[in-house]
């Protein structure tokens, strides 16, 4: 029995270390091979790195994974049959994609490829587990519970992995918002015009705030594509799903829209972004007494106890003893 629940913990380790590692890869390797075609197109026609300005704009953009085409299927015809029969699951997936930050062209399949695997895994690993232990299980209801296992566990257990990459994004936008709200200002007081002011602040951000520069850079080749700003703006709301970007989408537009002053609208959303930080900072703070009570309790105070009464407690033996 109890080598049984240990292949049942290893083979559920093995399969959620699969499902953490898998998605994270496919993005690593896609920004990896994109900076391999961008560098051997640079070398190919002769151009040097020091001599190009703009070869780091460049390879923004190449690493953010634009796509003229968008998400999609290719050429699998289980797939696109998928597509065709349920376009609302098609279209959740992505929007999922999207706010997971996973654009290029192979995206929708590799997604699907990953359900399907990971789905198969879990059929395997529960034939397995039921089958070659002495459960007296009969073979038909194992499969039967191994279809239901892989088609639910597949199918949601992806699902979940990239939210969980989708809220991660989340947060690390979030805490950008601030610094993006007051680069914004110092452009647009120097002179320069929107675009030029995200380009110019997503190649700032680069180091410090990756995920945020990504979207700005897109933000930016957009709005020299698209002549609707309202609509480039609908489509960074719709990528990072927050909040905060939503309301200075608002106000970009508004201002573009209606003729008014960029800087002033812009200062007070820096005021607000501070206030909101220092009230989210004494938030924190406030909490902390509450977090700290179960850590006092079982690892501070026990110690206190030893080093207070442990002297007291060995003489009181000592003293007993040697009467």
């Amino acid at each position: 029995m109890g080598e049984t629940f240990l292949n049942i913990i290893t083979l559920f380790v093995t399969f959620c270390v699969y499902m953490w590692a898998k998605p994270r890869v496919d993005v690593w390797v896609h920004k990896m091979m994109s900076s391999m075609r961008l560098a051997r197109r640079i070398k190919k026609v002769g151009i040097q790195a020091s001599e190009v300005e703009g070869a780091s704009g460049d390879k923004e953009d190449e690493n953010i994974g634009l796509s003229k085409k968008g998400p999609m299927f290719g050429e699998n015809r289980l797939f696109n049959f998928i597509g065709e029969r349920y376009p609302e699951l098609v279209d959740n997936m992505k929007v999922l994609l999207v706010k997971a930050g996973v654009r290029h062209d192979s995206a929708m399949e590799e997604f699907m490829t990953a359900k399907f695997t990971s789905g198969l895994a879990l059929f395997l690993m529960i034939v397995l587990l039921l089958g070659t232990n002495d459960f007296d299980i009969p073979f038909y209801l194992t499969c039967l519970l191994g279809v239901i296992g892989g088609v639910l566990g597949g199918h949601k257990l992806t699902d979940l992995n990239y939210e969980m990459i989708a809220s991660q994004r989340k947060e690390a936008i979030d805490k950008g918002v601030p610094d993006l709200v007051d680069l914004l200002v110092i452009c647009t007081e120097s002179g320069l015009d929107l675009t030029k002011s995200i380009r110019r602040i997503a190649r700032e951000m680069r180091t410090s705030n990756p995920i945020l520069a990504d979207e700005l850079s897109l933000t930016s080749i957009e709005l020299e594509m698209i002549p609707d700003h309202r609509q480039v703006f609908t489509n960074l709301e719709n990528r990072t799903d927050c909040l905060e970007i939503k309301t200075i989408s608002k106000t970009l537009s508004q201002a573009l829209e209606y003729g008014s002053s960029l800087s002033t609208s812009l200062k007070e959303l820096a005021i607000e972004a501070r206030e909101k930080r220092m009230l989210e900072a004494e938030g924190k703070a406030a909490q902390a007494p509450t977090l700290l009570t179960l850590p006092m309790m079982f690892f501070i105070m026990p110690c206190l106890f030893i080093v207070m009464l442990g002297p007291v407690i060995i003489g009181m033996i000592d003293s007993f003893t040697s009467k």
